[in-house]
């Protein structure tokens, strides 16, 4: 059996060079081979500083019969054409997210990797960081009671319009970036999946959303209220608000690998508040990620059942996502059960 997975990097992104790249240089069962550019110069130089192979084009990436996976950091736009082009050649895949700009682009996506059995793993690196794990374990304990009100939020100061995230052509848009984040955290720490979408994005004369909000109505009476967007003060957080107590966390999105995030656990007791700091491990959650990507390629031919666990929750995601289009588009409140 392989020990280790051979990984291409296709594209240049910043995303590659701030965490991913040295994430799966880190990674015991992954071998990172080669990296591809638009333009061969940058991925040469990015070739030398890192160790790896300089592939002539995104295409002769995609062709070489030495990679088992294919790791696509492209803007949104660009991820179905690759995703496509990387399944027909058999290549395992883990995407940044979100894995496309709309519902029928991923159940596209979806459908092909499970007709050819690919892996396929959307990036959202913050699922495995161990902070949720234990907010997670501590609901279930019944710590703070019956969890009823989920609160997200995770917007940035980014003002930069020749960014790609500005590109309605290249899927830019606060829903697709910062905003799949909420959407994905809430589904997770509330664990089941939204009944109805009331949400509003706001473009400000851009040709994206440049901010929005959603209300999302959850099985046994539970709500979620997220807002996201760009050139926004910072924000990067979520709240559980249950029966028998809150729990709130600071830093929960985006999360360097040295730092310790703290969890707050608020109760009343004798009529006073009473908040407990609870502290969780430092984590490289794009590590963690990586790491169970290549395991899962490694056993995949007993990891049936996880495999299409994964497919599901994709779909789920961009259900989500494109209700709250739907919500904005027509100015109503969606079921999930309309998006099919």
């Amino acid at each position: 059996m392989k020990e280790k997975i051979k990984i291409g990097i296709l594209g240049c992104a910043n995303i590659a060079e701030k965490y991913a790249i040295r994430a799966f240089q880190s990674v015991p069962s992954a071998e990172l081979v080669s990296i591809a550019s638009r333009d061969y110069g940058k991925a040469k130089e990015w070739a030398s500083r890192f160790g790896l192979r300089a592939e002539e084009s995104y295409e002769s990436l995609i062709s070489n019969p030495v990679l088992d996976a294919v790791y696509i950091p492209l803007p949104i736009g660009l991820h179905k054409e690759w995703a496509i082009k990387a399944a027909l050649a058999g290549k395992h895949i883990i995407c940044e997210k979100s894995l496309a700009e709309n519902f029928t682009a991923v159940k596209e996506i979806v459908d092909l990797c499970r007709r050819k059995e690919i892996v396929l793993y959307e990036n959202f690196m913050c699922d495995f960081h161990p902070q949720h794990q234990k907010i997670v374990s501590l609901i279930k304990e019944g710590a703070i009671g019956r969890p009823f009100v989920f609160k997200g939020y995770f917007g940035f100061p980014f003002t930069d319009k020749n960014n790609f995230r500005y590109s309605k052509s290249l899927g830019g848009g606060s829903l697709n970036d910062a905003g799949a984040y909420t959407v994905f955290m809430a589904r997770k720490i509330l664990n089941s999946e939204p009944l109805a979408v009331t949400a509003r994005l706001d473009n400000d004369e851009n040709p994206i959303d440049v901010r929005g909000t959603a209300f999302f109505e959850f099985p046994d009476g539970a709500s979620a209220f997220l807002g996201f967007g760009f050139d926004a003060v910072y924000q990067n957080n979520y709240s559980v608000w249950g029966s028998e107590g809150l729990i709130t966390v600071g830093r929960a999105y985006s999360i360097p690998p040295e730092m310790k995030p703290t969890i707050e656990l608020l109760k009343n007791e004798n009529l006073k508040e009473v908040v407990t700091s609870i502290d969780a491990s430092a984590a490289n959650q794009f590590e963690l990620n990586f790491s169970d990507f290549c395991d899962t390629i490694l056993h995949k031919e007993e990891r049936g059942k996880k495999i299409n666990s994964i497919y599901s929750k994709i779909l789920a995601q961009a259900r989500v996502l494109e209700a709250i289009r739907l919500s904005t588009n027509e100015k109503r409140r969606v079921e999930l059960n309309e998006i099919k």
